[in-house]
């Protein structure tokens, strides 16, 4: 009985390992995304983004590091507009746009 404890918890533990070497390598990383403007909301620099193939759907944050093409504004941007880039996710879990394009 004992013995199967120990393998559980040794199990348990190698698992443990591996899943937080895995989240801790990809954090800050640059993801890709495209999709459909749901919604702008330029006074807190935010826009709501939906992956039409996945269904997914995220805000992401609009800051001085983003590099906008082809807007000026956010208030150029409008519901249904097709938007690609690449964001960062932070620690706190926050979408950064590191890229934001108007296609």
């Amino acid at each position: 009985m004992a013995r199967i404890s120990r393998l559980s918890f040794s199990v348990a533990t190698i698992l443990l390992y591996c899943f937080l070497s895995v989240a801790v390598g990809t954090a800050g990383d640059e993801v890709p995304f495209s999709g459909m403007v749901k919604k702008v909301l330029p006074d807190k620099n935010k826009v709501g983004i939906k992956d039409p193939k996945t269904k997914k759907r995220f805000t992401v944050i609009v800051n001085e590091k983003t590099q906008p093409d082809g807007l000026k504004t956010l208030e150029d941007l409008k519901k249904k507009d097709k938007v690609e880039g690449k964001y960062t996710v932070t620690e706190k879990g926050l979408y950064i746009a590191l890229e934001l394009i108007k296609k």
